[in-house]
């Protein structure tokens, strides 16, 4: 059962305020600081959005191979005509490929390795096609976990950075950080802790940070999966990501998992209510 916090107790509880007692507050490891600007991105998937002054964020997932069935190798020459044809769109572009293992312990560091450097080709790549475009992974680095940060087992938070740094190569080469901070759980606080952690783990590296934000409850929640997030819950979404420091904010969503299927955007929905009247406070 789903507990009723308010929205302003969810971001203080993280970074300690006059709601909580000074015994209650969570000391930061750092200074937090809102960046200059913030943008929001669309990487909306629907025919039909108003238009309310998103930034379009470019993303493809199988067009780096000669075969999108087998996304094993990157081409070049498939990856170069992405990188042409996304410029024309594009000033942001993201790659979103999720299935080549990278996490230490997943597979032999040597094929880790291996992975990591598709990553590095597909990048260079698309830079000497397109200069124009600001390219970053999805999801890469941090690495996304929920259950670590929450639970904030010292040993557990150490293998975790570990694994982040393992990563830097794809971070140094990226224009642009894209952390996932997709919501498993109704559990505000618990998101909260998970989004603010992953937030500090990118900026490490020194790069701007774009998280992507989904508005529906992801599909490993066999109860809640693909629901639309409360519109409370989306506003404190937003608004951590914006006040943990983040460069801008990434929305992402799929319309075809309405039912009935319109793949448009269902401008009664809370969440959607909530971006126009956040977009227009900034």
């Amino acid at each position: 059962m789903s507990m009723n916090w308010n929205r302003r107790q969810f971001l203080t509880l993280m970074g300690g305020s006059l709601l909580l007692p000074t015994a209650c507050q969570k000391v930061e490891s750092r200074p937090v600081k809102r960046a200059e600007s913030f943008i929001m991105f669309d990487s909306l998937i629907a025919y039909q959005k108003p238009k309310i002054g998103l930034v379009p964020m470019g993303l493809d997932d199988r067009g780096f191979f000669k075969t999108p069935k087998v996304r094993e190798t990157p081409d070049k020459e498939a990856t170069q005509n992405v990188a042409r044809s996304a410029a024309k769109k594009y000033e942001y572009f993201t790659i979103d490929i999720e299935h080549w293992a990278v996490k230490l312990g997943a597979a032999p560091e040597a094929k880790l390795r291996e992975n990591i450097d598709k990553y590095l080709s597909i990048i260079e790549w698309m830079r000497e096609a397109a200069p124009s475009l600001k390219l970053g992974v999805y999801s890469l680095p941090p690495i996304r976990d929920y259950w670590t940060p929450v639970n904030g087992h010292p040993a557990a938070m150490k293998f975790w950075r570990r694994m982040n740094q393992f990563l830097k190569p794809i971070a140094d080469a990226s224009d642009f950080l894209a952390p996932s901070l997709y919501t498993f759980y109704d559990r505000v606080p618990g998101w909260v802790k998970y989004a603010n952690a992953s937030i500090e783990e990118a900026q490490q590296f020194g790069k701007p940070v774009y998280p992507y934000l989904w508005c529906r409850y992801h599909g490993s929640n066999r109860q809640l999966r693909n629901q639309f997030i409360d519109g409370d819950f989306w506003r404190t979404q937003l608004e951590t990501v914006r006040d943990r420091g983040a460069n801008g904010v990434v929305l992402w969503d799929w319309a075809g998992h309405d039912r009935p299927r319109t793949y448009n955007i269902d401008t009664t929905q809370a969440w959607w209510q909530e971006t126009v009247k956040f977009k227009s406070s900034l």
